[in-house]
C-alpha cells in the first residue's frame, strides 16, 4: 500500500469534484489562474523596479525659490535663495543650496514644488 498514496488522493479528489474529468478541468484552470496571479505579480515588481530606478530628470539642475518656506527637518528656504539638485530617489530629493556651508540637505519634492518651481508628476516640464 505504500506506493498508492499519490493514486488513493487523486482518487479522493477526482471524486469529491465529480470525476476525473472535472478534476482535470479544475488542475487546468486553477493552473491558469496561478500562473496569471503570478505573472500579473511579476510585472508589477518589474514596473516598480524601473520606476524606482529611472534616472532623475532633474539632477544637475538649478532651481530659483520664490517664496519662503521650512520642511519638516529644518530646511529653511528663502525667496532669492538657489538650489541644485544631486540626486532624487522618488519623493525624496538631495540638494545643494547655493552659498550655504552646510550641504547637502534631504527634503520632500512636494516642499520644493511649493518654494519654488520644482516639477512634479502633475508638471513634469515645468522649470
Amino acid at each position: 500500500m505504500g506506493n498508492l498514496g499519490g493514486y488513493q488522493l487523486m482518487t479522493r479528489l477526482a471524486k469529491k469534484v465529480g470525476g476525473p474529468a472535472a478534476l482535470a478541468v479544475v488542475t487546468a484552470v486553477s493552473g491558469w489562474a496561478i500562473g496569471r496571479a503570478a505573472e500579473a505579480g511579476g510585472k508589477a515588481a518589474k514596473a516598480a523596479a524601473r520606476k524606482r530606478n529611472a534616472p532623475c530628470s532633474t539632477k544637475g539642475r538649478v532651481f530659483d525659490v520664490v517664496s519662503d518656506g521650512e520642511d519638516s527637518r529644518g530646511l529653511a528656504l528663502r525667496a532669492g535663495d538657489q538650489y541644485r539638485v544631486m540626486e532624487c530617489d522618488g519623493e525624496a530629493i538631495l540638494i545643494e543650496v547655493l552659498g550655504d556651508t552646510n550641504n547637502p540637505y534631504f527634503t520632500s519634492a512636494q516642499f520644493l514644488e511649493s518654494v519654488s518651481s520644482f516639477p512634479t508628476a502633475e508638471k513634469p516640464n515645468a522649470e
